[in-house]
Order: C-alpha cells, then structure tokens, then sequence
C-alpha cells in the first residue's frame, strides 16, 4: 500500500462522522474572547514552584494540579505548592517532562530518568513507599519525552529513543531509536506520533508514515511539532511555518503562515469552551477564523492545560505557570470614559440609566455605550458626589461633601444648602419617602423635606447623634436613622427613639440599612458585618463580614459590597446562620481573581445596584465593578478536603488511616486543606477534634491545627470546608487520632491494680480476722482457766467451808430440844444446804457447759418451753441453716443472754406470742428473739431500769465475745434482740468454701 494512499484513508477518518458540519472554518470556531476578558494570575518560585520551567500540567481525578518542571514535581491544591520527593529529603528531583492522569485516579510521571507509577492511595496522601518506577530502556530510551492513554486504556510511553507500549508491566517497542515528542489519538482511535523522522500514524497493527504531509505543508518532515484532532473532526498542524488545518479534506493554512519559519508553531491545544490555542516561538495565539490572533506575545509556553473548571493554566520557558480565567467582573475606570476612579456612588434609574457619583469628579451618566458627566460648568458647583437618590417625578438628588444637596431636573441643578435650610453641607444619605418627600442625612441633623418645607431632627428630638451616617425607609413606611455613635434610631411619631443593641456587642459602627423583599431589615457594619433588626431589637449574624451596602438580585439573592469585596449571600443561609451558631454562611466573595481592580468598595450610599438587565454594578475606590448576574457561573462540587501532613515533634510524616501517638506529651501539627483551583480565595475551612474543642474552629491561611496535649483514649480530627461557590460540606472528613497511655494509665493495668487492692484487702482482713480470731481464743483461753480457778477454789475453800459449818450446824441441831429456835435452826439448814446445792452448781457451770450438749438450738428451745409451760405466753424456735459445733464460751454467753431475754419477754413483756430465731449463715452466727407485748420504754431502753441489770449485762456479754447486740422496741409494739458473731469467732471451724468446693460449683 503506497503512503500516499495509506493518509488519505487518515484524511477521510476523521471526517466521516462530520460531514454534516457546516462547511469552512469559520462555523467551528466559537466566540473570540480578548485578553481583557481574562484574568491573569502569575506563579513563580516564591509562591512554591521548584522550577520556572514548567514542562507538563495535569489534573488529577481527586483536584489537584500537577506541574512538571525541570526542578522535579509539584502538586498544587490552589493556594500551595507541595514539592512531591521520588528520591527522598536530600536528593535533587529529576526534570518532568510528561505527565497523565488515568480514569481511576492512577498518575504517571514522564521525567528524566524512567517513568514513575502514582497509584491513587498516593495521589492524595503522597507515599514514596508506594511508587513504583518503570525504566523502558536505558539510556537515551529513558528519558519520558511525552505520554498518552488510549482510550482502551493502553499507555503510550514517547522516549528520546523509540515508542513503547506498557502491557502488563512490560513494555513492547512499538519504534526504535526515534525520539517521540508528540502523541495524540484521533476520533477513529489511531495514533498521531511526532518523531525525529517526521509524522507518522499508528493504526493499531502498524506503523504508517506520511512524509506526503510536510510536502504539502511546505516543510521538512522533521519541522512538523504537533498534529492533533479537535472535537468537530479538524486535524491541526503545528509546522515550522505556522499552522495549518484539514477541514473536509481540505487544507487551509492560517495567516501568517510564514515559509521563512520566523515563527514556528509548535503546539495547538483546544479548551473546554473549543477555543483552539496555539503556542508559537513569538508568544500565545488563539485561532480565530482563518488567522491567529495574538493573546499574549511575551508568553512563551511549554505546556497548556484546561482544567474541569475552563480555567487555563500555562507552564512558561522561565517566568513559572501562568493561570488564565475567564474575567467575571468588568472594570470601568477613567481610561472607559469616567472623571476619575474613585467611585462613590451609583444609582440604578427608572428608565435603566446609571447614575454614577464621583468624589471631586461630579455625577456621571451611563447609557450603556458611553459616559457623559456633570461637573461644576454645568451648574454642578460642588463634585465631590457621595449619595444619590431619585423621587417619584424622577429627578436627581446629589448629595455632596461640602455643597449639600443638589436637584437635577431637565438638565438643570438646583441647590439646598445651609441658606436654604440645611443644618450642614455634608450630604451623605438622601431617600425619597413612600409619600414623596425625601429625608436627608447630614453632619448636623436629619432633615425632612416636604413640599419645600426643611424640618431639622438633632438629638433634642430623640437622635443619638446629630451627625447621621444614614437614612432608611422601610416597606412599612418607618424611618430609621444611623448616627456616627453607633447608634440607631427609630422615628416614633415625631420623636426617635433608640433600638437596643445585642448585650454582647457594643459601640459597633454601622454604616446603613437595607430590607430584602421578605421584609428582613438588616443593618451593615464595616466592623461587626451583618446584622438584623427584629422586634425593635438587634441580633448580629455574622461578624466576620465587612460590609456597607447590600441589594437583593433576582433569584432573591443578596449581594454585599464592602472592605472585603463584593459577596453573594442567599437569604436562606443567613436564616439559617441566625438560628444556628455553629452553622457556617454559604456566601460567595469576589476578589481580584474575578477581575476586580481592588476588593475596597467605596462607602457612599448607595454603593451597589442591579439594572433592569441583571448587570450588577459596584462603587469601589478604583473604578466601578460590573458584574453580569446571567452569566454568572456557579460551582456545584465539593471540594476535596485532605490531611496532607502530619508533625509530632519535629518529625513529618504522610497521615495514615490514622494516627497514633504513642505514650507521652506531644506537640502535633495537623496540615490540611481543600483541593480548588477555580476560585481558591472562596475556600473556607474549620476543624475540630472531639474531647478537645468544643466548637469549630477557624483555619488561618497556614491551614493547620496544632494541639500540644492531646488526651488519652481515640479521638476523631473533623475538617470542613466550603467549596469555590463557598458552599459548605458540612459533614467534611474525619481523621482518627489515638493517643495511648503509659502502662499505669491503661484499663488493663487499673483493673489489675484494683484485683490487686481486692486481694490485699482480703488478705489483710483475712488476717486480721485470724488475729481477732486467735485473740478471742487467747482470751477465752484465759477466762476458761479462770473460771476452772475459781471452781476449784469454790470448791476447796468456800464450800468445803460452808460444808464444815453445816456439820456443826447440824451438830447444834441434834442437841437442841424441840422448839422454836430447832424449828428455825432446821430451816437455816434446809437453806444452807440449797446454797451448797447451787454453789455446787455453779462450780459445775464454771466447769464445763451450761447445757447437756453442745446445740445451742435445744438449750434455748428447753428454757422458752419452760417458761411457756407456766402459760404466760406461746413460744415459738425458728432455726435456719445446718447447726455448726459452737466454741463453748461462745456458746455459753449466748444462751446466758437468750436466757436473760427469755426471761424478761414472759415475766415483764405481757406478750401473746414470742419467737426465737436462730441462724447459722457462712459468715455469721445470728440469735433474734422478739415478743408482741407491751415494749420497753426509751428512757429504759437507752439506760436500763433503776436496780436492774438484765439489759446491761446483756450488752457486757455481746461485747465480751465481739458480738453485735441490736435492741428493737416500742411501747405497744413489742420487743426484738438481734444478736449477731462473725462465724471465724462463733465456729469451732468456721464453713469456708475450699477450691474444690468452687471448682465443683463452676463445673457442676
């Protein structure tokens, strides 16, 4: 197949599908912007760059821009530049020559030295660890000249020495020893390949070159730079000798098309709007029908882009990147027909004239095309103009600094003065009324014209001030007055009177007053921003705003003017702002990016308008700002928020899934920000780490947030961020940061100090209670020996004493004769004998039980049933629980007080029933007795009765054998004794639950 042939089958591929397209150039060009309808914005390496020649531009799928420089990579999120390191902190990076983004949000790096891999986990958070690094070949074959992805997918790699396909991790030569400068891939998906050897088509099998190309063009093969494909089927050509084009079949070369190659052309690039540019030896150029215009001769570019948003970036031989948007805001300044630049005020007529005032330049008209001003030799006697009004028969009202009013009716000025009745000739704020007298604001007083008639308020009608800021009617008819002491006032029949400020403002300078079509009244401060006036109160809603003027726009939009520029804020978020704090304002600033000459507008009033055409027009201390409301753009994405960075102490590093610190104080720095390239000076950001702030805080220009003591236990790191339109993501993105505790801080090491105490508290009680247990051994010890003493000694000598006497007694019985005094003689001896009986007993006592065996249960039970035989009451033995053996001491005293109060419940209670209760617990040995009878007196309670010692011996023995004695009683409700030992003491060997015995419990 001859070559010829084999291009006109390339000829034809691209046009088949366009053959319905109106026919010449002309129809596929859209309109010609000029330079002026852009704004430029210049980076260099003083705002980041590493290099000033920028070699290659991409956006990512995430945002981001990225520059190739022959300094190395940078990554840009539309305020910084971040310098991304392939070979570490110390290294010098390798020049960029290509870059390219795939679908799936992968990057590819063409540099100098092999082709790096970016995977999508690094392209947000920058990992050197996960790059990988591709060499096609060695030297020359190496070097990444350029890059393309199919759209099958497959990647192109251009090299100083050949053309190679990345398949599956290898690479396939495609050409060899050729240095490949250009790629692109046409509608029918071939390849359009600049090489060393001229152009040359890749059709999916082979190699086809068209040398036939350069003839026609009129140049060597080797001096044909670029060929690429727009999007209505044109083939361009970038030639030594300028540019040409195929355009059904037929080639056009555009003017000047120079055979001397004076100005070669090395590059065409369409935009999203389809404008069609063009890089040349001699500058920019854009396309513009059958010639190149110029856009920017002193542009030498080595790189174009077109970002999603349309905005064109530029990377330069040696001046750095150059950005390119659409200008939003025109200017008109004095080179536009204006006295000067300094604009006060403009006013919006009824037949949509604009009327503009200038300070010391007069008033201005502008009929849309031209200006046409009024100055001093047209009766105007003072210029300095700073308020406009209009009334209802449609004249002017001029309001001056230093002439007073003036009235512009029919070409003629007529002037209001202080002979005429004004209090000053400061004029600064002039209304007409519903009923068409107008109120004027001056330095000396608020005046009421009407009819011709001057009526002067000061502040001995009520005003806070006589020097008035500002004059306001509302749609209710009510006049409102802004003074210079911060104060506002509210004519109240025929008095002002004040309206409260907000207790947690004062002295704030506001500068007017304005009402949306709702009916909100809000008053502007340059200071304090937005507030609103509601039931004769004041309730501010945004402070951060500096703002002086404010006009509501036709989708019911309000729009700002003020110290920080021209905003767009809707009515809803300002409602919304109002009833939530913590909510942040959607609002939308206009800055010098959008083509304002300066953000200051003037304060004259009024300072803002709207046309009956929807062009927004704004005063500003460097010309007027005009700004077309139907053309404006909006941006409906979010904008991707990111933690870049992350500091502890003074070591950086790339943020994981999230942070951990391990234990200790650490100063840490959280480095984050909002990917937005189209309006970057929108983007508003706050963060918040739970457990540590309350509320949302503001980020600064340095976008980080520093905590230098983070609590112990997970926290969530929270960054929002409004987009370029500065609409709110209010949910943002969340990062966690954990910060461990040392070991005596964790929950393991509390809960292991706590079983700790538990068993040292157990044991130590446990030993403690052996030590009672052993001292109340001792000391029954004792008393059972003491009392095995006394028997005895009862025994040997006072019984065997009284025993002794008894004999002799008996002796002198025998020998006394019947009669009185044997009568009583044999009773002594009758008593005697019962006392030996009962000290013989109590010998016996001392000796050995009380009871004939050891169950404290059948000893109680046999002294309530005797004393229940005798009638007096019922009686009643509830045990609970397995009966233990009891230490006989023990043992005794508790019978000797369950007696004692046996005794006293039949003899003195008068009760119907009496109940003794005996349990046997695992920790304690429990003896209750209570009665229904008559009950114990407090008095007696408390102190016992008068000669009796029953409860008080009671009490003396519980304590002897550590016992706990609790006595119940009130009169007519009956009696209880709660007498309670701790098992270690009551028990010869005291229930305890063995190992086995849990063991068996567990496992049973």
């Amino acid at each position: 197949m001859s070559t010829s042939r084999n291009f006109r089958g390339f000829r034809w591929c691209g046009v088949a599908a366009f053959t319905t397209l109106i026919p010449g150039a002309l129809a596929l060009n859209p309109v010609q912007l000029a330079p002026s309808d852009y704004v430029r914005k210049n980076f260099t390496i003083e705002d980041g760059l590493p290099n000033s020649f920028g070699d290659a531009i991409v956006q990512s799928q995430n945002g981001y821009l990225w520059v190739g420089t022959d300094g190395g990579l940078a990554r840009f999120d539309g305020r910084h530049f971040t310098l991304v390191r392939f070979r570490g902190e110390n290294s010098r990076e390798v020049p960029v020559y290509s870059l390219t983004s795939a679908s799936n949000g992968d990057l590819w790096v063409g540099t100098d030295f092999g082709l790096e891999y970016v995977p999508k986990a690094a392209v947000a958070h920058f990992d050197r660890t996960l790059v990988k690094l591709y060499h096609p070949g060695a030297g020359l074959s190496d070097q990444i000249m350029c890059l393309h992805l199919s759209r099958e997918g497959g990647l192109w790699v251009g090299t100083n020495r050949g053309l190679y396909l990345l398949d599956h991790g290898n690479f396939v030569t495609v050409i060899a020893q050729e240095m490949i400068s250009r790629i692109e891939e046409a509608s029918n998906g071939h390849l359009l390949i600049i090489t060393s050897e001229g152009f040359a088509e890749w059709d999916g099998s082979r190699l086809l070159r068209h040398p036939e190309v350069a003839l026609q063009l009129g140049v060597r093969k080797n001096q044909i730079f670029h060929v690429f494909e727009d999007h209505a089927g044109v083939t361009w050509f970038c030639t030594a000798a300028g540019v040409a084009r195929r355009v059904n079949g037929s080639l056009q070369r555009l003017s000047p098309y120079d055979r001397s190659l004076s100005n070669p052309a090395y590059r065409a690039y369409e935009d999203v709007h389809r404008n069609v540019w063009i890089t040349t030896q001699k500058g920019l150029f854009q396309v513009a029908g059958a010639h190149l215009e110029p856009f920017d001769p002193a542009l030498l570019a080595r790189a174009i882009y077109c970002d999603r948003d349309g905005d064109l970036w530029i990377g330069t031989r040696d001046t750095g990147l150059a950005r390119f948007r659409r200008r939003i805001i025109r200017m008109y300044t004095k080179a536009d027909g204006l006295p000067n630049d300094n604009v006060e005020t403009i006013l919006s007529g009824h037949d949509g004239t604009l009327w503009v005032g200038n300070n010391c330049g007069g008033l201005s008209r502008f009929d849309g095309q031209r200006f046409t001003t009024y100055r001093e030799k047209d009766g105007l006697s003072n210029s300095c103009v700073w308020s406009l009004a209009e009334d209802r028969n449609h004249d002017i009202w001029v309001g001056t600094w230093g002439g007073g009013l003036y009235r512009f009716s029919r070409g003629h000025f007529t002037q209001y003065s202080i002979p005429q009745g004004l209090p000053s000739d400061v004029v600064v704020s002039v209304i007409s009324a519903q009923d068409g007298s107008l109120w004027i604001a001056t330095g000396g007083g608020l005046v009421h014209m009407q009819s011709g008639h001057l009526r002067n308020y000061t502040m001995a009608d009520g005003l806070s001030s006589d020097r008035i800021k500002s004059v306001y009617q509302d749609h209710k008819g009510g006049i409102w007055a802004v003074t210079s002491n911060t104060g506002i006032d509210r004519l109240a029949g025929d008095r002002f009177v004040p309206v409260p400020a907000p207790a947690d403002v004062s002295d704030v300078p506001y500068n007017s007053l304005r009402e949306d079509s709702l009916g909100n009244l809000y008053a502007l401060s340059s200071t304090s921003g937005i507030s609103r006036i509601a039931n004769n109160r004041i309730f501010n809603i945004r402070q951060t705003m500096e703002v002086s003027g404010m006009v509501e726009g036709p989708q019911h939009d309000l729009w700002f003017s003020g110290r920080q520029g021209i905003s767009r804020i809707s009515a809803e978020s300002l409602e919304r702002a109002q009833g939530d704090s913590d909510s942040p304002l959607d609002y939308t600033s206009f800055s010098p990016d959008d083509g304002l000459n300066s953000r200051e507008c003037s304060v004259g009033q009024p300072n803002i308008a709207i046309m009956p055409d929807g062009k927004l027009w704004t005063a500003t201390r460097t010309g007027m700002a005009m700004l077309d409301l139907n053309r404006q753009p909006r941006l409906y994405h979010k904008s991707p928020v990111f933690v870049e960075e992350v500091e502890v102490g003074r070591s950086r590093q790339t943020p994981k899934s999230r942070l951990v610190l391990r234990p200790g104080a650490y100063h840490v720095v959280l480095h984050f920000t909002a990917v937005e390239l189209a309006s970057p000076e929108n983007i508003r950001l706050q963060y918040r780490l739970d457990g540590v702030d309350p509320d949302w805080l503001d980020a600064d220009a340095t976008r980080t947030a520093i905590y230098t003591d983070i609590p112990v236990g997970t926290h969530a790191f929270h960054v929002r961020s409004s987009n370029g339109d500065g609409i709110w993501d209010r949910a943002g993105i969340s990062y966690e940061i954990t910060q461990e505790p040392y070991f005596y801080a964790t929950g393991w090491f509390r809960l292991i100090a706590v079983i700790a105490f538990v068993l040292t508290l157990t044991g130590w009680y446990r030993l403690r209670l052996r030590q009672i247990h052993a001292q109340m051994n001792a000391r029954l010890d004792e008393r059972v020996f003491e009392r095995t003493r006394i028997a005895r000694d009862l025994h040997d000598t006072l019984l065997q004493s009284f025993q002794g006497l008894m004999l002799r007694l008996q002796v002198v019985d025998d020998l006394l004769p019947p009669g009185k005094a044997k009568d009583e003689l044999e009773l002594t001896l009758e008593l005697g004998d019962g006392a030996i009986a009962e000290g013989r007993s109590t010998v016996h006592d001392l000796r050995s039980s009380t009871t004939t065996t050891n169950e404290l249960t059948e000893a109680v039970k046999v002294v309530g049933d005797e004393l229940a035989s005798k009638g007096a009451a019922a009686f009643r033995l509830v045990v609970e629980g397995q009966p233990w053996d009891l230490h006989p001491i023990i043992r005794d005293e508790l019978f000797r007080i369950a007696r004692e109060a046996l005794r006293n419940a039949f003899g003195h209670a008068r009760a119907q029933q009496i109940e003794a209760e005996i349990t046997y617990a695992e920790r304690l040995l429990r003896l209750r007795i209570r009665d229904d009878g008559a009950g114990i007196a407090p008095a007696v309670l408390e102190q016992g009765r008068s000669g009796h010692y029953g409860l008080a011996g009671m009490r003396e023995r519980a304590t002897q054998i550590g016992a706990k004695l609790n006595i119940w009683s009130r009169l007519g409700a009956g009696t209880e004794i709660d007498l309670s030992v701790a098992s270690s003491l009551a028990y010869r060997r005291p229930p305890g639950r063995s190992r086995l015995r849990l063991f068996r419990k567990q496992t049973g």
